[in-house]
């Protein structure tokens, strides 16, 4: 004969069939198990991307140095004229030279300046300037200008006794009293000019040529050696000196 069912037996049985409809429902994933989660893939738009889509190029760039060499090769013989024609105003006319150039994109030259010279005689060094200002240059690379630099020695074309080597402080005394006449030329750049000159047996001056100490510089240069130029140093003796000194 069968039990009569009690309501607490009815409640426990509800439950437990409770339980089982709430497994199944959750599909019978094993714990622990985690469905992916979609994330967004758009590309978030950068305000500034226009910038970062752009090729920039610094201002000075890389130079071919064999091709550089090159050029510099094929100016010697100009740069030899103009040392022959400077030497028909000072006949033992020579001496050292660092040039400075910048290569503009086209390859032409934008800014040339002697970064050192004792050649002492800017008329001579304004034509060989010019003379590397006419050649076609290699074009830089990966910058809209390129530097070119290049050291030449040059003898005196004549053979003539050399000029008696002066110091600096034969000269000291006179480069003081002209300091206004440099300053105004200057124009407030005090510092880093140096200068080479010919003084000859009665003082004056047969060649002189000034260096700049950047290429800002290079404008007060003229201005600089004509004030040599004109001014009466002391007598070397019986034979013209050749002497450097700082401005």
């Amino acid at each position: 004969m069968p039990l009569p069912y009690s309501p607490s037996w009815i409640r426990a049985a509800a439950r437990c069939l409770s339980l089982c409809l709430i497994f199944a429902a959750c599909g019978g994933e094993e714990a622990g198990t985690l469905r992916p989660k979609v994330v967004d893939q758009t590309p978030v738009e950068d305000d500034d991307a226009h910038l970062h889509g752009v090729r920039t190029t610094s201002e000075v760039g890389g130079m071919n140095e064999e091709k550089v060499d090159a050029t510099f090769k094929s100016s010697l013989g100009d740069l030899q004229s103009c040392l022959e024609q400077g030497s028909s105003r000072v006949e033992f006319l020579g001496g050292s030279v660092n040039f400075y150039l910048k290569i503009g994109a086209a390859g032409r030259v934008e800014h040339a300046h002697l970064e050192q010279s004792t050649l002492g005689d800017r008329t001579t060094e304004r034509c060989m300037l010019d003379a590397l200002r006419g050649k076609r240059w290699p074009k830089p690379v990966g910058g809209e200008v390129g530097l070119a630099r290049k050291s030449f020695d040059f003898d005196a074309p004549n053979d003539v006794r050399p000029p008696t080597d002066w110091d600096e402080s034969e000269v000291r005394e006179t480069v003081d009293k002209l300091r206004g006449q440099f300053k105004d030329c200057k124009r407030g750049r005090l510092r880093g000019f140096s200068a080479t000159a010919y003084v000859a047996a009665d003082g004056s001056v047969l060649g002189a040529s000034v260096t700049p100490p950047d290429e800002e510089g290079e404008e007060h240069v003229d201005c600089l050696t004509e004030v040599i130029r004109e001014a009466t140093f002391p007598s070397p003796g019986s034979w013209p000196a050749k002497v450097s000194f700082s401005l």
